[in-house]
């Protein structure tokens, strides 16, 4: 690619002669990037089994996110949830990798695939998310762009928002949410109660259970994140109810917009004052949550 771009950028035939001259047949292949942190080398997989075991976090509890993931999309798929979401490719109409005949069975048959030596690892196909081509969009607009838009188009306010970032030589990589969600709903004097809807990306499983143990654990709370306050016990069948992540797939780059989507379409059904959080993990460390609510 940058002998390419320097190709191109010749100015005249001489020097496009000369850059032929550079290039070998060796160099012509396809360019299959690695998913791994360019820091340390390793997938986000192998953090999130560090994160699992530092955490005590059980392989089953994984699978039972995976499987209620699965169920979820399903659901919202029969109920037509994602119609006026997705576009048609090729008469396709649904994502294709939600499993309908999951079971809990099924997914603890599974073999970890980021720690296959040492008997503990927990983190499998079936608990993590595929990672799959897409692309998604959402409207950011004021009252007067609102108005360009159908009566019908769903909306609902952006209330707050939070960007954190950690020290993955210190704490787990995908734990930034752990940060930026509690200073999000410290700020707006919430807790974990008050919100009616999580729609948190499932990078892994295990990298839901981690954040949230975080966040339920006051000493984490005091110490780490700086508030005094608690946040109270987790709400798990407010998480993800039409399918998150390990069911739909993980488009990098696009992951944020679907989760947003996806959330704005559930809220904006829901009453008036009705809350929602959208929490995203990302490599290098970072962290992002926005809260949302119904007109």
């Amino acid at each position: 690619s940058d002998w390419l771009r320097r190709f191109f950028q010749s100015r005249s035939v001489g020097e496009r002669i000369e850059s032929l001259k550079e290039i070998s047949f060796r160099d012509v292949r396809l360019f299959l990037p690695s998913v791994t942190n360019r820091s340390t080398g390793k997938s986000m997989g192998e953090h999130c089994e560090e994160m699992a075991k530092e955490w005590g976090i059980s392989r089953e509890d994984q699978d039972n996110i995976a499987y209620n993931s699965h169920n979820n999309a399903i659901a919202g798929q029969e109920a037509g949830f994602f119609k006026e979401l997705l576009i048609e490719l090729d008469d396709i109409k649904n994502d294709l990798i939600p499993r309908s005949d999951t079971s809990l069975e099924k997914l603890a048959k599974l073999k970890p695939v980021f720690d296959k030596t040492s008997e503990k690892g927990t983190l499998t196909a079936g608990n993590s998310s595929p990672l799959t081509d897409g692309a998604a969009g959402v409207w950011l607009a004021n009252e007067k762009g609102l108005k360009q838009l159908s009566d019908n188009t769903p909306a609902v306010r952006l209330i707050d928002w939070e960007i954190a970032a950690v020290n993955i030589s210190e704490e787990g990589l995908l734990m930034a949410p752990s940060y930026a969600l509690p200073r999000m709903l410290h700020r707006n004097n919430l807790s974990f109660e008050d919100i009616d809807l999580w729609e948190i990306h499932e990078a892994f499983a295990a990298q839901v259970l981690c954040n949230i143990k975080a966040m339920e654990d006051k000493e984490f709370l005091h110490n780490k994140v700086g508030i005094q306050t608690e946040l109270g016990t987790f709400s798990w069948q407010k998480l993800n109810p039409n399918g998150g992540s390990v069911a739909i797939g993980h488009p990098f780059g696009a992951t944020g917009a679907r989760d947003l989507s996806q959330a704005t379409f559930e809220l904006a059904n829901m009453k008036s004052g009705s809350r929602a959080v959208v929490s995203v993990c990302a490599d290098g460390g970072l962290g992002t949550v926005a809260l949302l609510e119904a007109d």
